[in-house]
């Protein structure tokens, strides 16, 4: 069974894609260069190729890519990129993908549960059972018995803004699974100031531009790298957005600026709109291999039954940066290869572990019977609690954090988890219980963040997205994977070379 949920996939641009060119060569290269050669390579070789495939089955299926005066679906040039590679259709590529992939959900029978929140993956000795969750629909506590388990929701992303973040990661990691390279945090520059909306960066590749207040263009170009972006925006301050002069590029995208008006009353066609970057992607997540099976202190040795893709997943493709476009075909990718590897896999398994989920069934029965109780004394609220968690991640986001500050944070997420248990839920019904939702995503955001903090610390390098002030360079001998456990301890995981056994890219290339 898939758990799946929205990634924050309003960042998303478009999908990365070979389209104009002879070999996934220097698609690949790229990504590796832009992964600061933290990728694992086969994985870079392997999802790269599936990109053309990828796009010719979306369009058939009825994605209204962009084209060229040919009819040929067209290539953008974009951050990061040495030639034109990102497919899209405007401010309508989420949406349309979307679509065209639940239409082939119902095609095919595919059933689908909404409103289910995970409480707890149920396994033996790291071999999978089930899950219990909450059906926020008939406020019912479910015991679901499953041969594999796919998680495919989102990344911890949520920390750094609402203080909220997806539950399928956070469920695997207190069953015992690792999360890798957790300290790698994308921003988007375009975040609405003031709002919780994000303009995808593709719009930069049709004639929109950046500014300061005073009208001076920051010196970027549509391949420049988002981060080096996202740096430039943080040291001029204000920037502001200027879309009144894209041409026939602005038809595609209409909708965007119709969401832009209703919500800010400011006419992307004739005004600037206020922008600054803002933590949209995070790239660690359950380590996977090129089946999406999450793999635990090697690369030898699996989570019997856990799969998982998306943003919730740390597939090897994106290293310490991401190439723009690669994430939506990360995500369509590794949800295809652990679908179909996950498929085959559970023909000759047997369902196991039916005493010990209604165990847990009882306890989480037990527990939740127990929501809403009277209490004389004051109450511990979820507000404080969001915001104290935003200050911390802000203040280790900086490119000057240094040892101490790692350290400052891991004892404030300490008392701040401490306080997260005490959290009051104000209703007793289960059915579209939000308080209940938003009090278990906070928690779960925590964990992720002292996860986060963790790895930071081990990483004594700059690399990529992490940058540290103590440690200014790079350093070779820290080439590898960070592995964090829930009960605190942590490893490493080997770099996995290209599919004939040899560097696609060797990191000596980066000197």
């Amino acid at each position: 069974m898939p758990l799946i949920a929205d990634g924050g996939m309003g960042a998303m641009n478009g999908i990365a894609c070979h389209i104009q060119e002879e070999s996934n060569r220097g698609h690949r290269e790229d990504t590796i260069k832009m992964g600061a050669f933290l990728c694992d390579q086969d994985i870079v070789a392997s999802r790269t190729t599936k990109a053309l495939r990828i796009v010719d089955l979306l369009e058939r299926r009825g994605v209204n890519f962009r084209r060229d005066a040919k009819g040929i679906v067209m290539g953008h040039y974009a951050s990061g990129h040495s030639k034109p590679r990102l497919c899209n259709a405007g401010d309508a590529t989420t949406r349309e993908i979307q679509q065209v992939l639940e239409e082939q959900c119902m095609k095919y029978g595919v059933t689908r549960r909404s409103d289910q929140v995970p409480l707890e993956l149920i396994h033996t000795d790291s071999s999978i059972n089930g899950l219990i969750a909450i059906d926020m629909l008939n406020g019912r506590i479910q015991s679901i018995q499953c041969k594999a388990l796919i998680v495919a929701d989102g990344g911890f992303e949520g920390a750094f803004t609402n203080g909220s973040t997806s539950l399928g990661m956070d469920a695997a990691y207190r069953a015992g699974a690792p999360l890798r390279n957790m300290e790698f945090v994308a921003e988007t520059p375009l975040g609405v100031v003031g709002t919780n909306l994000v303009i995808p960066q593709a719009i930069l590749s049709d004639g929109a531009t950046l500014h300061t207040p005073s009208g001076t263009a920051l010196e970027t170009s549509s391949t420049t790298p988002t981060s080096e972006i996202c740096a430039k925006m943080h040291e001029a301050g204000t920037t502001v957005l200027d879309a009144r002069n894209m041409g026939k590029h602005a038809d595609w995208w209409a909708v965007l600026f119709d969401n832009i008006k209703q919500r800010t009353g400011i006419d992307m066609n004739r005004q600037t709109v206020g922008v600054a970057p803002v933590p949209s992607q995070t790239l660690g997540g359950l380590p996977t291999d090129e089946h999406g099976r999450v793999v635990l202190q090697s690369w030898a040795r699996w989570f019997t039954g856990l799969y998982s893709a998306g943003s919730a997943a740390s597939s090897g493709l994106h290293g310490a940066d991401v190439l723009q476009g690669n994430r939506l075909l990360d995500s369509i990718a590794g949800g295809e290869a652990a679908g179909a590897h996950a498929a085959e896999w559970i023909i000759k398994r047997k369902f196991t572990g039916a005493t010990k989920l209604e165990e847990t069934f009882s306890l989480a029965e037990a527990e939740l019977s127990m929501l809403g109780g009277e209490s004389e004394e004051s109450v511990q609220r979820l507000n404080p609690v969001i915001t104290r968690l935003k200050e911390i991640l802000t203040a280790v986001q900086t490119p000057a954090t240094i040892a101490t500050d790692y350290e400052n944070a891991v004892e404030s997420l300490e008392q701040l988890s401490v306080q997260s248990e005490q959290l009051y839920c104000d209703q007793t019904s289960l059915i579209a219980n939000q308080n209940l939702l938003e009090i278990l995503r906070t928690q779960a955001a925590i964990r992720m963040a002292q996860a986060h903090v963790q790895s930071a610390s081990l990483r004594t390098e700059s690399r990529g997205l992490h940058q540290r002030s103590d440690f200014s360079e790079t350093d070779q001998e820290q080439l590898h994977h960070n592995l964090i456990f829930h009960d605190g301890t942590h490893s490493t995981l080997a770099l996995r070379k290209g599919p004939s056994g040899n560097w696609i890219l060797p990191p000596s290339a980066a000197v």
